[in-house]
């Protein structure tokens, strides 16, 4: 993952992560895929902005009521804000569109809810 390599990397080059098109400069990367990385292996972002949905999510699933990925959302756009500051390439927007929020948001819901049934967060 792209993530891990600048985790790992001393030397921080955003060229590494950007190709030429005939359009300009384009990332060469999948940022959703790299976000949820991100959400999971910050430590502050975790603790912060998923953490406290994931534990939502388990008590509403424990108490037979409904959970919904808009739950993930302001986790998701903190977690954003977060990444750009962490890993300043100048071709990542300043916002997520909207389509690509929600699906970064049922992505992370269907993994949570996968995770609880199967009781990888049972204590």
């Amino acid at each position: 993952m792209r993530i891990t390599e600048l985790l790992e990397s001393n030397d921080f080059n955003d060229l590494a992560f950007i190709k030429h098109t005939a359009d300009g400069r384009e990332i060469d990367f999948d940022i959703p895929e790299d976000l949820i990385f991100f959400m999971h292996d910050d430590d502050d972002t975790y603790r912060k902005q998923l953490h406290p949905i994931i534990t939502k999510c388990i008590d509403l699933i424990s108490a037979n009521r409904k959970t919904n990925h808009s739950f993930f959302e302001p986790a998701v756009k903190n977690s954003y804000y977060a990444y750009i500051k962490k890993f300043p390439i100048r071709e990542l927007p300043d916002e997520l569109e909207s389509s690509m929020v929600s699906d970064i948001c049922k992505k992370i819901h269907d993994d949570v809810c996968k995770h609880i049934s199967s009781g990888k967060y049972e204590d």
